[in-house]
């Protein structure tokens, strides 16, 4: 996959070239461009060892790729909120170094990036190009303490109850496999269809315990034979529906005398939205008032030891 060549002069419709005055010393745009894109195109030549050099469509500038992850995490934007930036923000053009006139990327660009990242083991090119930078210039001293904490990061998914997780779970398998279009389908192929992604249940009128104990256990039943009828299409049985179905069907269902129960209290680490499998219920502090489903995020914070007076 060829890449572009790294464009290191201001054209006259560069950003920086037309709008310098706009971005004060200090501004968070300012800062970017002046240290951590220099950071960032320093450790281009290990982004390009992710590229195969001679096979695929041109690709786009992973230093700019690198430099839109890091500004969508700062700004907290999504993939298409941070395309429309880079397409549309004076601000984010000037962060990096692009001409007034560039139209962006697709969002999906991103995505690509992401996985390219994981593939080749190479999530922490970014972090360490900019960590090594704040060393260059004193901020983070080589050798001194730290203090550690997590913050809470929420998942882009809503909360969603035992059964309508186990519900969404069943109906996103039957919807993965009405597009595979399989020659054979189980018998209860349209009774499924029907519960699960025709119809529309109000769970605001399921408060009773009994009632939605009983629909969660239906539920389970219909996971059973459908993971039983899966099992005999191997194809299939490795789609990532089918394996997300697999692991709800046991993090919520046991086998009690030889019957299908539901458990009674759910297990660590299960699913809480199967839109977003990773997503965890976590809660912050021992009197639990901090609750969500998402993830943690750990921050270090560097403490420089003072220097003794003389």
């Amino acid at each position: 996959m060829s890449l572009p060549r790294e464009r290191r002069q201001a054209s006259f419709y560069s950003v920086s070239f037309v709008a310098d005055g706009l971005f004060e010393p200090g501004s968070p745009y300012r800062v970017f461009r002046e240290e951590i894109l220099p950071a960032l195109r320093r450790a281009r030549p290990e982004l390009e060892k992710l590229y195969s050099p001679d096979n695929g469509r041109p690709a786009l500038d992973p230093t700019l790729m690198a430099g839109v992850t890091i500004l969508q995490f700062m700004e907290r934007a999504p993939d298409r909120k941070a395309v429309e930036q880079v397409k549309l923000n004076l601000g984010w053009k000037y962060a990096l170094d692009l001409e007034w006139e560039d139209t962006g990327f697709h969002p999906t660009s991103l995505v690509v990036f992401r996985d390219r990242l994981v593939e080749g083991e190479a999530e922490r090119i970014g972090f360490d190009a900019v960590l090594k930078r704040l060393v260059e210039r004193g901020l983070v001293r080589k050798r001194s303490k730290q203090r550690i904490d997590s913050t809470h990061v929420l998942g882009s998914v809503s909360k969603m109850s035992r059964l309508e997780a186990t519900r969404e779970t069943m109906r996103l398998c039957l919807e993965d496999l009405r597009q595979q279009s399989p020659a054979a389908v189980p018998e209860s192929w349209m009774v499924w269809t029907e519960r699960y992604c025709e119809t529309e249940v109000d769970y605001r009128q399921l408060k009773e315990p009994t009632r939605i104990t009983e629909k969660l256990k239906q539920a389970g039943e219909d996971m059973t034979a459908l993971w039983a009828w899966l099992e005999t299409q191997p194809e299939l049985k490795e789609r990532d529906r089918a394996k997300l179905l697999k692991r709800m069907l046991d993090e919520q269902f046991e086998i009690r005398e030889g019957a299908l129960e539901v458990r009674p209290v759910q297990l660590v680490g299960c699913i809480q939205n199967p839109h977003d499998p990773e997503a965890q219920w976590s809660s912050k502090d021992a009197e639990k008032k901090t609750q969500w489903v998402g993830y943690k995020a750990q921050v270090v914070e560097t403490v420089c030891t003072p220097t003794p007076p003389m």
